[in-house]
């Protein structure tokens, strides 16, 4: 089964289609089957496509991934639920947020492990912008925070932080603002 995106112009950038079409049949898979654990939120919310001349819409695919993230993240609340109940499943969340809460509270331009002068990694500043925002976004469990956190992106700089431990911050974020809304 391939996936049904609009293609964009053959003169121009899009998502590989064999690329998108994969991974879209493996989310069906999962979506149909939520016991198969052929594919996570997690996973999905990370992908990265290579573009090609004439591939999918860029802004049809993330849009497409986003609400499959959400299902996922919802049919992932209903597991955890189910195998700890409310009580083990609030926890699970509280969980999460000490461990966001932790990194916030950091110090300024100290948050995460810096790159070397000789590497980029991203803009301390933004980064921490970012973590200013959202320290009250998260204990709110403000929804609106899940789209800007799935479009933000950092400027490169020397010494920046590790873009590593930014996205898999980013990511449980994103987790949390997921499991919270789910279950309330």
């Amino acid at each position: 089964m391939t996936a049904t995106f609009k293609r964009v112009p053959a003169d121009t950038d899009g998502y590989e289609t064999t690329a998108v079409d994969h991974w879209i049949d493996l989310a069906r898979q999962q979506f149909s089957n939520p016991a198969s654990h052929v594919l996570d939120a997690s996973t999905l919310r990370n992908l990265q496509f290579a573009l090609e001349k004439g591939g999918y819409d860029i802004k049809a695919v993330d849009s497409a991934l986003d609400r499959l993230d959400d299902a996922f993240a919802e049919q992932e609340a209903n597991r955890l639920l189910v195998r700890n109940g409310h009580d083990g499943a609030r926890a699970h969340v509280a969980q999460i947020a000490s461990l966001l809460f932790g990194r916030i509270e950091r110090p300024a331009r100290k948050r995460f492990t810096r790159q070397s002068w000789f590497r980029k990694g991203y803009s301390v500043a933004q980064v921490d912008a970012l973590l200013t925002r959202l320290d009250a976004e998260l204990a709110a469990s403000n929804q609106a925070a899940i789209g800007e956190l799935r479009q933000v992106t950092f400027s490169p700089r020397w010494a920046g932080y590790t873009e590593a431990q930014v996205d898999a911050f980013i990511d449980r974020a994103i987790q949390y603002l997921q499991l919270s809304k789910t279950l309330r």
